[in-house]
């Protein structure tokens, strides 16, 4: 029989600039995740700081809000959960050409270490100027401290927020194995023009959970998306949605998600195998395990 995993994505506006009050905030709901025997709990992205990049000392907050990693990974050993939590912005670049870099960690509950690091890559627009996108690095996705039931690790990749645009994106993590892909993001439902607002106001409604659902069908990956602007959900290909929080809403969703659903769902749809084939036809898929 097929593991199932506690799962618990944590939505919640941060207080801009307000980085210990934020930390606190998210810390509460942390354990309030562990208190549901979650496996794995995911904060949103720029969940320290908000993101004010106009604001005075906003780069200054953004960079210091680093040292909160290493209290994240005393939290996740003292829970025996693991963390992603959310994105912290750290110095990235050779030391005359330094940036900001937008980085998600996962943090192993069973050791606090960090399994896995992701620095975003498609920025969205208004970003650009204020943040470093990793550019040529490629996807990776990485072992975890769950396991099937056969003994054997479950692979994790992780995303951040607009790279869920990138379908390209999460084939790379599927043929590098990624079984469950983590998406902390900062997506709001005004986050677009106002002509595109007039044509649908619940355009980014509809992105996001059209976007959600789609890459889990069509990767045969389970989906946990934690987002400050709403709608975060977990989502599992042949299910659905297994659940989402509102718009506005704060709190901690929490799903269990059977490893046998992903089974199925390849058995049916058979993208990993497809990929796996010689000669498949569409070049980015180059890494496969």
């Amino acid at each position: 029989m097929a593991p199932t995993f506690k799962i618990a994505v944590i939505q919640f506006e941060p207080k801009a600039m307000d980085i210990e009050g934020n930390f606190v905030k998210a810390c509460s709901y942390l354990r309030q995740a562990a208190e549901s025997d979650c496996h794995l709990a995911v904060l949103p992205e720029f969940h320290l700081t908000s993101w004010v990049p106009d604001e005075p000392g906003f780069r200054l907050a953004s960079v210091e809000s680093s040292r909160y990693l290493d209290e994240y990974q005393k939290l996740s050993l003292e829970l025996k959960m693991s963390i992603v939590p959310g994105t912290i912005c750290e110095k990235t670049g050779p030391p005359d050409e330094q940036g900001i870099g937008n980085v998600a960690y996962f943090i192993n509950g069973e050791t606090g270490a960090i399994s896995g690091k992701y620095q975003k890559k498609n920025l969205w627009h208004p970003e650009r100027q204020h943040l470093v996108s990793s550019g040529d690095e490629p996807h990776g996705a990485f072992d975890i401290n769950l396991r099937r039931e056969d003994g054997r690790p479950v692979r994790a990749g992780m995303l951040i927020c607009w790279d869920l645009a990138f379908p390209e994106a999460f084939r790379a993590l599927i043929a590098d194995g990624a079984q469950i892909i983590i998406i902390p993001s900062w997506w709001f439902p005004n986050d677009i023009s106002d002509s595109a607002l007039a044509i649908n106001p619940s355009s980014e409604a509809v992105f996001i959970k059209s976007a959600t659902e789609c890459r889990a069908f069509e990767n045969t990956a389970a989906i946990a998306f934690a987002n400050a602007g709403g709608l975060s959900s977990i989502t599992m290909p042949v299910q659905g949605c297994l659940g989402r929080l509102g718009i506005g809403e704060e709190g901690v969703l929490v799903r269990e998600i059977d490893m046998a659903v992903l089974d199925v769902a390849e058995e049916n749809y058979k993208v990993r195998t497809d990929m796996q084939r010689e000669g498949w036809h569409y070049n980015y898929t180059l890494t496969r395990n």
